[in-house]
């Protein structure tokens, strides 16, 4: 799990997941804060379970089980509302 604080040093270093995406890549970013967003990362973790039978890795189990703890974690988050 990477936190925003996290995330923005290792961009800042050239790693991280967004020093892997291209320029002008989409992106698309979720707050723990936004009501919706552990279960839309839930939904996305299911949703990826569901495909490693075609194109599952060891990387993507891993992926999936830090997007289900994310999830929890954001849950957890003592503040929601919806997205800004």
């Amino acid at each position: 799990m990477i936190t925003a604080k996290e995330l923005r040093e290792a961009t800042a270093r050239g790693e991280g997941p967004l020093a892997k995406a291209a320029d002008d890549e989409p992106v698309f970013l979720l707050r723990a804060q936004d009501c919706l967003a552990a279960r839309l990362v839930d939904s996305w973790a299911i949703q990826a379970n569901a495909m490693l039978p075609t194109c599952g890795s060891h990387m993507l189990m891993n992926k999936i089980n830090e997007a289900r703890l994310i999830a929890e974690f954001m849950d957890k988050w003592p503040v929601h509302k919806t997205p800004d």
